[in-house]
């Protein structure tokens, strides 16, 4: 009896040992799970946002390639366009909005979907002048794809002060040279510097509904302007820091142009 009794007591700690190890093992793939698990998480969020990032600024850049790739002027300058309109005006610090939609069969940068605003003198924000809302974005349908995702807004704005951080000299046209009194080239019929600022964003990312993003950063009670470069504007807040108060995805971009037209002679007088 008392042999029996042994060998019953040696195989119940044999099996409580084994219960250990097991129980140790399943700790120890569990912390390694959860750290490949969390390593895999960042990882995604990593790449997720470069992804996010890249979209944006595709996104940002192709209202920009647009008035690069523009030949012709006289359309573009024309007083029926956001561009003409601006070069119009007298008025300083105005800027000249319109939402990049390019599923809507309309000329780019039309005045008829384009709204002019001026930043407030006193307080922050800005304010409609002489004109609708038709130049800011609806967030529900005015995608700048198919894909219904990212929303771009353009600013055009008239830069009337120095730039400190170009050189003296760089706005004038190839051929000209003031050192030896040489004006401007013959065939120049005229030269204009105009400043674009596109914002392209993701509201479906924002931490609110999208009706409160569009009451609180695009609408007729709460506009911002984009282009806060000059001296006068520089504390000025903009529609991007309007976006990211809400935890809104982002992507601004500037870009000034010289837009200069020239007579090219193609018959002989």
């Amino acid at each position: 009896m008392m042999t029996e009794q042994t060998i019953h007591i040696n195989i119940h700690k044999e099996q409580g040992s084994t219960l250990v190890v097991v129980l140790f093992l399943l700790l120890i793939i569990m912390i390694v799970g959860t750290y490949a698990i969390k390593t895999g998480i960042t990882s995604l969020r990593i790449s997720t946002n470069a992804q996010i990032n890249q979209l944006l600024t595709q996104a940002a850049d192709t209202p920009l390639n647009k008035y690069l790739n523009t030949v012709d002027l006289t359309r573009l300058m024309s007083y029926s366009t956001a561009v003409g309109a601006a070069i119009d005006e007298t008025a300083p610090n105005r800027e000249f909005i319109f939402c990049y939609k390019p599923r809507v069969g309309r000329v780019f940068g039309s005045i008829v979907d384009t709204s002019v605003i001026a930043a407030n003198e006193t307080e922050d924000g800005a304010r409609l002048v002489d004109s609708g809302i038709n130049g800011l974005c609806d967030l529900t349908q005015d995608f700048g794809s198919a894909r219904q995702a990212v929303v771009t807004q353009v600013a055009i704005t008239i830069p009337r002060e120095r730039d400190p951080t170009k050189q003296v000299g760089s706005h004038l046209v190839r051929g000209t040279n003031l050192s030896i009194g040489s004006g401007l080239p013959k065939n120049l019929i005229s030269s204009q510097a105009i400043r674009v600022t596109t914002t392209a964003f993701l509201p479906a990312y924002a931490n609110t509904t999208i009706t409160n993003l569009q009451a609180a950063c695009l609408s007729s009670n709460n506009v911002f302007i984009s282009d806060n470069l000059s001296a006068e504007m520089s504390t000025k807040r903009t529609l991007k820091d309007c976006l990211m108060d809400f935890n809104v995805p982002v992507v601004s971009q500037v870009q000034e142009f010289n837009l200069a037209s020239f007579l090219e002679q193609t018959v002989a007088p």
